[in-house]
């Protein structure tokens, strides 16, 4: 059984000294594991860092196989990044999502194509790329069946100064609507609901909590799986 498509790699584990585990999105057949060999080479090695886009071909005697992995080069984003700290945590944190949240072989060309963007998005620009990645983590909430509600307010039904939102119903929340149990909410920054506000560390640590809450409540403890470190290292870059 032979199949070839476009891919982001999403990690890689050593299987014995002449082989790895290679992990793949792929567009044609979602997140897929194969053997890789042959990366003698610090060029061919360079091929499989995450985040990297490659035109993957897979060869196995059965689907449920392991089966063997042939990659070529599109994009290597990685090489763009290396002395971003920042940018690094990000697209690895975008890789290990994916590689937990997505069901095995089933494609999601949402996700796929929202991915691929944002890791260019990275690996390209200097300001903003991080509040494409927030909303990209809501969108892969909503993907995995755990979307927030922040049109209006749960209790008011306002559609503005919503700053809030419920942990219990991922609903969002005005001052007047919170009333007392602002302490027991967690914060929107405005930047999500009104697209041109401007931001600061202090909200894009906010924004990171608050998908972080919803994604180890819905679907990350559930699962008993833990949340990717990458992830954590992401948030704290900007918890100052």
């Amino acid at each position: 059984m032979r199949w070839s498509s476009n891919g982001i790699i999403l990690n890689f584990s050593k299987h014995n000294e002449k082989s790895y585990i290679l992990e793949i999105f792929t567009e044609e057949h979602g997140k897929h594991k194969g053997l890789i060999r042959g990366l003698h080479s610090k060029n061919k090695r360079s091929i499989i860092e995450p985040g990297n886009e490659v035109f993957a071909s897979w060869s196995g005697r059965l689907e449920t196989h392991l089966g063997n992995y042939n990659v070529e080069p599109i994009k290597l984003w990685s090489s763009h990044i290396l002395q971003f700290k920042d940018k690094l945590s990000a697209i690895s944190s975008i890789c290990s999502l994916i590689s937990l949240t997505m069901a095995e072989s089933q494609p999601n060309p949402v996700i796929y194509s929202s991915s691929k963007k944002l890791i260019e998005t990275i690996s390209k620009t200097e300001k903003d790329w991080i509040k494409e990645y927030v909303f990209w983590e809501m969108q892969l909430l909503s993907e995995i069946g755990y979307g927030l509600d922040l049109e209006r307010c749960a209790v008011t039904s306002r559609s503005s100064n919503l700053n809030y939102v419920s942990p219990s119903s991922g609903r969002a929340v005005t001052d007047e609507g919170a009333g007392d149990y602002k302490n027991k909410l967690l914060i929107l920054p405005k930047f999500i609901t009104e697209f041109n506000a401007n931001y600061e560390s202090k909200d894009v640590y906010d924004a990171l909590n608050l998908t972080e809450f919803f994604f180890k409540k819905r679907f990350f403890s559930p699962n008993n799986l833990n949340f990717p470190q990458s992830r954590n290292r992401l948030k704290e870059i900007f918890n100052h």
